[in-house]
């Protein structure tokens, strides 16, 4: 209830500006504000229906929504909660034919997926021949990433600026898109003023917005523009923007900070942690200057001897997965890691030592692999007929050899019809009838698969593991058909594999970009040296006399030490003297010393 917020968070809720920020340091219970601004919000004659929130993961969509409805009751039911990239996909199934695209099911499209496209465009226009790129794979890079961050096309004259319009057509002819197309079409319908005809919302709510990109920013700013009388209530906090890889710009919201354009609230109570941990963050971010730093503030006391930060000298991977097997503290731990490698080679010392974990992250890289890329092509086939890159992906297992798949492209060709179509009408009237249907449950397809209707392929790995896998999620969600599976599967997150509130964690290892917003009672970091966090390509950019690339490596060991509540290890792998690297100099800025 608003009477039970701290003064900061209740200045916050009743906030009557129509462009608020709430910048909101680690633990300061800012999902619990965006909880009580939409209760207050609906408590003064706002619909749900008129209130969209977005957040950064799916994990996090699904506690707000749980906290809104504990709060609230049905009347949350109304309220939008989304990922930006799942207002995307739910916008553009029902309206994506304003922008090209055909009502109905679309396929998102994997790395894989895409790569294979690409390629297929690349050799009908001469650019991609015997495996290798006409004009190199950098300038091919490129300008796929300008065009993924900032929207921008590559200029007529540009050599692989034919493949890039070749490949944005056969993505519309396929009605299919890349995941970043779903932010792009979304930006698309906002602009045209389509999100407005289609939907009531005027208060937009955006969590973690410190974390946006570009397109993100474009589509969000369209839909205020859009709306008559729309209110932003963004909370985040710029010291914990770390996902500047994936495009992000933390450096648009400090001008918008800087340009008066953002009523700012604060909330500094850090209800997470211990002091000691407190006090080391607040320290270690003290040393960027590029954006505006929150100072937090500790409320909590240390109970007992228990509560800790320590430092791990000579902490290479055998020598962490040791002290973990030997482990007597009250809590299990996390374990942070600054990549996957490192991840995987402590997951190999801890299964040799028959020491029981859980890998984050490794269920979201299985399902990018051959083996369920191609699997789950055949499934996007039967949802969405027209996608051709899914069916040459899939054709294998469908029983269709090169011969066969010529035939059927020019028999669509002459037909009109897609590839999917032409070879599905072939079917013997038994074998299509074992073929579940796009309105199936998953249960039709593990049946389809498990029956060897589909012939998987024995070198992209053990078909078994793609059975036990749509096993589990079929007795998980028992009722959802396929097309909700694949929409699903569209917006998988590495947190998805977080175990459930009440499950016993156990050891858990992860990325420190896959714990954000996350909090554990003891959490590890490991491999704190230079080189590592902060990692080499920004102690080359430091030499070159950029700055701004340590400050992103600071965040990222920020959001680390932060998401511990009572214990903090910070694991530092053997000094140079015995050949590994010298301890990172973030362990100076938070006083700690080695």
């Amino acid at each position: 209830m608003i009477d039970t917020l701290n003064p900061e968070q209740h200045a916050a809720v009743l906030a009557e500006e129509k462009r608020v920020l709430v910048l909101a340091g680690a633990g300061s219970g800012k999902t619990r504000t965006l909880v009580e601004r939409v209760a207050y919000l609906m408590e003064h004659g706002v619909s749900g229906y008129e209130i969209v929130c977005t957040t950064f993961t799916r994990a996090a969509a699904g506690e707000m929504r749980a906290r809104l409805e504990a709060r609230i009751g049905r009347e949350a039911r109304k309220v939008t909660v989304s990922t930006f990239h799942g207002l995307g996909l739910g916008l553009l199934k029902r309206y994506g034919q304003h922008i090209g695209l055909r009502y109905g099911n679309l396929t998102v499209y994997t790395p894989l997926e895409m790569e294979v496209l690409l390629q297929h465009c690349g050799e009908l226009l001469g650019l991609y021949v015997k495996g290798k790129w006409k004009h190199g794979k950098k300038p091919l890079d490129e300008t796929f990433a300008a065009m993924e961050r900032e929207g921008r096309k590559p200029e007529p004259e540009h050599p692989y600026a034919p493949l890039m319009r070749a490949f944005e057509s056969a993505c519309h002819r396929n009605n299919a898109l890349p995941y970043y197309g779903l932010i792009h079409g979304l930006a698309e319908l906002a602009a045209e003023g389509k999100v407005r005809e289609f939907t009531n919302w005027t208060y937009f709510l955006v969590d973690e917005v410190q974390d946006l990109d570009r397109m993100q920013w474009r589509a969000l700013d369209a839909m205020l523009e859009h709306t008559e009388g729309s209110e932003l209530y963004a909370v985040g906090d710029i010291s914990q923007s770390i996902y500047g890889f994936r495009g992000a710009v933390p450096q648009h919201l400090q001008a918008l900070i800087d340009a008066d354009k953002l009523t700012i609230y604060e909330l500094r109570s850090n209800y997470r942690s211990i002091p000691a941990i407190v006090e080391a963050a607040n320290s270690l971010i003290s040393h960027n200057t590029s954006h505006r730093v929150l100072e937090m503030l500790d409320t909590r006391e240390t109970a007992d001897i228990l509560h800790c930060v320590a430092k791990l000298g000579g902490a290479d991977s055998a020598a962490l997965a040791k002290t973990i097997a030997e482990w007597r503290g009250p809590t299990q731990p996390v374990v942070l890691c600054r990549n996957n490698r490192m991840l995987d080679k402590l997951s190999d010392e801890l299964a040799a030592r028959n020491v029981p974990h859980k890998r984050i992250g490794k269920r979201t890289t299985a399902l990018h692999s051959p083996l369920f890329v191609k699997a789950h092509a055949a499934l996007k086939c039967i949802v969405n007929p027209f996608d051709e890159t899914a069916f040459l992906l899939a054709r294998e297992g469908l029983g269709v050899d090169a011969t066969g798949y010529a035939k059927i492209r020019v028999a669509a060709a002459e037909q009109g019809k897609s590839s999917f179509e032409v070879f599905r009408e072939s079917l013997p009237v038994e074998t299509l009838s074992e073929m579940p249907t796009e309105g199936d449950t998953t249960a039709k397809a593990l049946a389809w698969f498990a029956s060897g209707c589909y012939r998987f392929t024995p070198a992209d790995g053990d078909s078994q593991e793609c059975i036990d896998w749509l096993s589990a999620y079929t007795l998980e969600h028992p009722l959802d058909t396929i097309a909700d599976y694949l929409d699903w599967l569209a917006l998988v997150d590495v947190q998805d594999e977080m175990p459930a509130r009440d499950e016993e964690p156990g050891i858990l290892l992860m990325t420190c970009h896959a714990s954000k917003g996350l909090e554990f009672p003891t959490v590890i970091i490991a491999g704190c040296n230079e080189g590592v966090l902060p990692g080499k390509q920004s102690l080359s950019a430091e030499k070159k006399g950029d700055a701004v690339a340590i400050e992103d490596e600071r965040r990222l060991m920020y959001v680390a030490v932060t998401r511990a509540r009572d214990s903090l290890i910070l694991a530092v792998r053997p000094r140079k003297e015995d050949g590994g690297e010298a301890p990172s100099r973030f362990l100076a800025e938070m006083s700690l010393h080695i």
